[in-house]
């Protein structure tokens, strides 16, 4: 047996251990749903946002230092080695992310982050043999 709060009136319920469906408070005669299938949702929408976690986080990061490196040197030719820096950012990050999330075992946080290094390195690429 397991013991669960009513969400509407916060009483001690017991159901059975594979107890899973909706369910009549007898205290206050509200619904409530109960078991795998709402855990599923919410473990959909999590697993969702790791991809675009693990896609736009080394993008993000690569904007954020060219606009502060362009902000902060100036007009100088050191904007051309702080800019290289920040775009090196972007696989470097993609990388990390890839790695964090195969070892956690979050699959879509590591797609992600390897859709995002395949494109970061494919426009290093260009941005390099563009200069040669």
């Amino acid at each position: 047996m397991v013991v669960v709060a009513c969400p509407h009136c916060d009483e001690d319920i017991e159901l059975s251990d594979t107890a899973e469906g909706l369910f009549e408070c007898p205290h206050c005669d509200e619904e409530f749903e109960w078991g795998v299938g709402s855990d599923l949702e919410h473990e959909e929408t999590v697993q969702s946002r790791d991809f675009w976690i693990g896609l736009l986080i080394p993008f993000l990061a690569t904007c954020c230092g060219l606009v502060l490196s362009v902000i902060l040197v100036g007009d100088s030719w050191d904007v051309l080695l702080w800019g290289f820096l920040s775009i090196l950012l972007c696989p470097i990050l993609a990388l990390g992310i890839g790695i964090y999330g195969y070892i956690n075992m979050r699959n879509l946080l590591w797609m992600g982050a390897s859709v995002s290094f395949a494109i970061s390195a494919i426009l290093c690429l260009l941005l390099i043999l563009g200069g040669l």
